[in-house]
């Protein structure tokens, strides 16, 4: 056989094995976790409320939080690669772009502002669940585990576009209130027994004591 048929069936050989290396490596990403859609819309929800715009303009930056909703959002892509964060850590990254719709209520009105179809794209950091070991401090002698819960985070680009920092977007669960300790209820002091007057209550014994002695007949 020639060389020249050689040298074509290896090309179309590795050809083959590239793509068969592109499917699966895009299998196995495909198979991560797919940021749920409620955290999507908490996402947009976040940035919307803390960038400065025409939305903004409409009820007044300090009162958007608490005034806009985001629904139906479409995920139309979701592209995947590793984040190098500021601090070091490297988390899955989902690059994702859509659409959805963005309800504002202006103070006062009670018809809302409504927008459909708006696109979007941000990028979020997945933390998965870990356990992690923890070095007790104090008495204790004996070190342990800690599990850390899954998070989604908010990612922005540095500005060297090497990096990426993250916010922690969601809301933090309210803290359980501290009980001081319950206080005994104060006890009134224990009295002395009252004085007894020995002399008066012998006086008395004697007064009410019937007469021993008999009249004379």
């Amino acid at each position: 056989m020639p060389k020249s048929g050689c040298r074509g069936q290896g090309a179309v050989l590795r050809g083959a094995l590239s793509l068969v290396v592109i499917v699966l490596v895009g299998l196995l990403v495909g198979c991560g976790p797919r940021p749920p859609k409620p955290i999507v819309q908490q996402a947009l929800a976040y940035q919307i409320a803390h960038v400065s715009g025409p939305v903004g303009s409409l009820v007044g930056i300090d009162q958007l939080p608490a005034r806009l909703e985001v629904q139906d959002v479409k995920i139309r892509q979701d592209r995947r690669e590793p984040l190098l964060l500021v601090s070091g850590e490297t988390l899955e990254g989902h690059h994702l772009s859509g659409t959805y719709t963005l309800i504002v209520h202006p103070p006062g009105s009670r018809r809302p502002y409504r927008r459909k179809g708006d696109p979007f794209q941000i990028t979020l950091a997945h933390q998965k669940a870990q356990t992690v070991a923890r070095q007790w401090s104090g008495d204790q002698e004996s070190d342990g585990v800690e599990t850390v819960p899954e998070r989604w985070l908010l990612a922005y680009s540095s500005p060297d576009s090497k990096t990426w920092k993250v916010i922690d977007f969601l809301p933090q669960p309210a803290l359980a209130p501290e009980w001081s300790p319950a206080k005994p209820e104060p006890t009134m002091p224990a009295t002395a027994p009252a004085a007894v007057d020995v002399g008066r209550m012998q006086s008395d014994e004697a007064l009410n004591r019937p007469s021993s002695t008999t009249a004379p007949t």
